[in-house]
């Protein structure tokens, strides 16, 4: 009888210790597979060397535009998370991007513009429950930029420059194991020289001595599948 009773005390303590952990904790692997929008405010510089008459004789001009615009893109970022104390976890981040763009009056084509993203993001998990946790992160990473035109030469623009930002994203739990998570963030991306080739010409910065960067930022929200082990 009195082993019975400890083992009935033994299960009880057991669910409720169960009942108590936090949907975070040290030791915890996070996977977060997810997909989303982002919009961001682009900001250009355009620099090149061309050549201008003077009225006796042709002379090189350095010409220099900036300009902005709005650009947006569809989201695949997968996180998985390591937890480094109840309250900490650090996690390797890598995101596909597929930006949006419009077929050319002229030609019909569509340019094809894409960007992706790898990196480490750190995570305090302040806020939490057994089925719901909230953690705030900071990301720092790596990413490349490619835009192919598409057109008879196959010209193409790439780059790979420094990401950074910061996210909320609070994940509900519907047991141990299996949740949702939504990531409302802010990144910003710096290509600081775009390089242009096509199939006749491997680099065609060389030609007018053209430094273009690119640099944006904005907003991104997405939707994920958790799954915690």
């Amino acid at each position: 009888m009195k082993k019975i009773k400890l083992t009935f005390i033994a299960i009880a303590l057991i669910i409720n210790t169960s009942k108590g952990q936090d949907a975070f904790h040290k030791g915890a692997v996070v996977i977060d597979l997810g997909i989303g929008a982002s919009v961001y405010k682009t900001e250009l510089e355009d620099a090149y060397n061309t050549k201008v008459w003077n009225g006796t004789s042709f002379t090189t001009t350095r010409i220099k535009k900036d300009t902005s615009n709005i650009s947006g893109a569809t989201v695949i970022p997968l996180n998985i998370e390591y937890g480094l104390k109840n309250w900490l976890g650090v996690a390797t981040r890598v995101a596909y991007s597929r930006y949006f763009s419009e077929k050319d009056s002229l030609s019909g084509i569509k340019i094809g513009i894409r960007g992706i993203d790898a990196g480490l993001s750190l995570n305090l998990h302040l806020i939490k429950t057994d089925h719901f946790d909230m953690p705030i992160g900071v990301t720092i990473g790596y990413s490349n930029f490619k835009v192919d035109s598409k057109d008879s030469l196959n010209t193409i623009a790439k780059d790979n420059g420094l990401n950074y930002g910061f996210a909320l994203v609070p994940r509900f739990y519907f047991g141990e194991h299996i949740g949702l998570s939504i990531n409302a963030g802010y990144m910003v991306y710096n290509f600081p020289s775009i390089a242009f080739s096509n199939k006749n010409d491997p680099n065609i910065n060389n030609n007018t001595d053209r430094v273009f960067k690119l640099k944006s930022s904005g907003v991104n929200i997405s939707v994920g599948l958790l799954i915690k082990i």
